[in-house]
């Protein structure tokens, strides 16, 4: 939470010309937080810490999962608050990207969430989420895929209701240690519960989660316009004592 106060100096003609500080007016302003969730097969090493950082939002206090089908609920968020929202998810089993395991281990973000993820079961029931108890006006997702084989790509799933899918062809940790349009999708303008369905194994194409990231995006008021409203009342109670 981000304080910001204006302070006015008057002067009282009247008493001496003393200087009165007065507050006009204190404003919070909320900072944008982000929910982040690393879906895992359970080994230790793909569990973060919530000082490790990772992601497109580069954000800590990421909220670790495991195994295949599951409930977390009450949320962190990055600043470490603990939110109302949870999560739903069921897949076909768990799997990894072994090229992950040495970055892995020594703890780099980005390949802890890449090292486990919940997979379709090579043509199984695919993979399904959903997140309730969002209490952000909009947001943004970005979900984030990983693999243990190279090429082909990432099958089409909906979010939301509406289709979505990865560009160009899908690469193991080894070649593509960080987020772009092959691995990861971002999705804006989002408003209530997040679902995920759809992820199935389409041919030779997989499907995969490997986490996510709800990023608030709700309009902050423009502090000018509080402080107006502040400083309005100031001079109401100012012109009461004359």
């Amino acid at each position: 939470m981000a304080h910001r106060c204006i302070h006015v100096h008057l002067n009282n003609k009247t008493n001496m010309k003393k200087s009165l500080l007065l507050t006009a007016c204190c404003i919070s302003t909320a900072s944008a937080a982000t929910i982040s969730v690393n879906l895992t097969e359970g080994n230790a090493n793909q569990q973060m810490a919530t000082t490790t950082t990772a992601g497109i939002d580069v954000q800590s206090n990421w909220n670790n999962t495991s195994g295949a089908n599951g409930t977390a609920g009450s949320l962190t968020d990055s600043t470490g608050a603990v939110t109302g929202a949870s999560v739903t998810w069921s897949s076909a089993g768990t799997w990894g990207d072994g090229e992950a395991n040495t970055d892995a281990n020594n703890g780099v973000g980005n390949a802890q969430v890449a090292r486990g993820y919940l997979d379709d079961g090579n043509g199984g029931s695919g993979v399904d989420f959903t997140v309730s108890g969002i209490t952000y006006a909009t947001y943004t997702a970005h979900i984030y895929f990983a693999t243990d084989t190279n090429g082909g790509t990432y099958r089409a799933f909906d979010v939301n209701g509406t289709s979505q899918s990865t560009t160009g062809t899908k690469n193991r940790y080894g070649t593509q240690p960080n987020w772009d349009a092959t691995n990861s999708i971002t999705v804006t303008g989002l408003t209530g519960n997040l679902v995920l369905d759809g992820l199935a194994r389409d041919g030779a194409n997989r499907g995969s989660v490997a986490g996510f990231q709800i990023v608030d995006t709700t309009p902050i008021p423009e502090p000018s316009s509080t402080a107006l409203l502040g400083l309005g009342g100031l001079a109401l109670i100012l012109r009461r004592r004359k």
